[in-house]
């Protein structure tokens, strides 16, 4: 096989990969300053630096995490915010923002459609 060939190949996988990964968002709920656990969908993409952007979709709303994590905490911005989280487990995370304005839980569930 040419290394063209593979170059492509590899590409072409790595682009299905991508897509596929993005049709498979985790689902689960989400919780804005305390209220109602609502259902709502997330994605997480990993820059090279391990910078982590962080979204969360629930109805029409959209809430933006984008930073890293340090051994189950979370250091970044909240809505562009400066905020830190705790990671409760792997499918737990709680997020404020330094002032303590913005609150946000994320709970992953399997039994979410």
């Amino acid at each position: 096989m040419s290394w063209k060939l593979l170059a492509v190949s590899l590409s072409l996988g790595l682009a299905a990969c991508t897509a596929m990964a993005d049709e498979t968002r985790p689902s689960g709920r989400c919780e804005i300053n305390d209220s109602k656990p609502d259902v709502c969908r997330m994605s997480d993409t990993v820059a090279a630096d391990g910078t982590h952007t962080m979204v969360f979709i629930t109805g029409q709303q959209r809430i933006e995490f984008v930073g890293r994590s340090q051994t189950g905490w979370w250091s970044g911005k909240l809505e562009g915010e400066p905020a830190m989280g705790r990671e409760i487990n792997r499918s737990h995370i709680m997020f404020s923002t330094f002032d303590l304005k913005t609150t946000f839980e994320w709970k992953s569930s399997p039994d979410v459609p």
